[in-house]
């Protein structure tokens, strides 16, 4: 059984478009032409995959720090949005 949370999550830059405005991410599969909005967070979660692959315990670890909230509380939000990107193909796992 693979462990997803020892899984690296990066950006699918080859399927991902994305701009940030006013704060919010606006990102657009290349494939489908479809488009997503991130709120603050989750556009905090996003920058930090554009240029890193991270575990979600260090996506977790960051967003917690940076927003001062308990890692255990916010582990099932952060989880939720690393799975919708990633079945939208917005992001990748290694």
């Amino acid at each position: 059984m693979i462990n997803l949370f020892l899984m690296r999550y990066s950006v699918n830059s080859k399927i991902a478009t994305w701009r940030v405005l006013d704060g919010e991410a606006v990102i657009i599969n290349n494939q489908t032409s479809y488009y997503y909005s991130l709120n603050r967070t989750g556009t905090f979660v996003w920058n930090l995959l554009v240029d890193n692959e991270m575990t979600t315990d260090e996506i977790v670890e960051n967003v917690s720090s940076r927003y001062m909230l308990d890692g255990d509380e916010i582990r099932g939000d952060i989880t939720a949005i690393l799975d919708n990107l990633y079945n939208e193909e917005l992001l990748q796992r290694k």
